[in-house]
């Protein structure tokens, strides 16, 4: 029998548990509405925020055609008050306000029910003030962009 140990004692045995993955953290976040729901954007993929007359008189020459956020989505079209242009400047979603900036600690994975189109619109999901809020993935909307610029020639 071991030194100290008594036939009576009883020693706790803690089984740990791999940690469940989770997206890395990230940084501001940049939230905004379209089609009446509310979608964040990381602040460091923003080059610019246009809004009112500024849309029609600095649009950046490389961004002719603003997509539609809020229709590309899904959620039908909607005001459009305001332009994100995203870095580096070639591509911009018109959606109808830009609130404020928020400080995000944590990024949560998409769930499995996201299965279609919006894998690939949205990076994960923001919890924020009791809402969740998804984050939109800027790469996608870049591309998409860039290909209907050229489609329009």
């Amino acid at each position: 029998m071991a030194e100290g140990r008594r036939d009576g004692d009883q020693r706790s045995f803690f089984i740990s548990r791999a940690p469940r993955a989770q997206a890395p953290g990230i940084g501001p976040v940049i939230l905004f509405t379209a089609g009446g729901a509310r979608f964040a954007v990381e602040a460091s993929q923003v080059q610019e925020v246009l809004g009112g007359d500024e849309r029609t008189t600095r649009v950046k020459p490389k961004v002719t055609h603003p997509l539609d956020f809020a229709l590309q989505v899904g959620l039908g079209a909607g005001i459009l008050e305001r332009l994100l242009v995203l870095k580096p400047g070639d591509c911009a979603l018109s959606v109808a306000g830009v609130e404020r900036m928020a400080a995000v600690p944590r990024l949560a994975a998409l769930p499995g029910i996201f299965r279609g189109m919006e894998r690939s619109w949205y990076r994960g999901l923001l919890l924020l003030e009791n809402e969740v809020v998804p984050l939109i993935r800027t790469d996608y909307w870049r591309k998409l962009g860039a290909e209907v610029e050229a489609s329009r020639g």
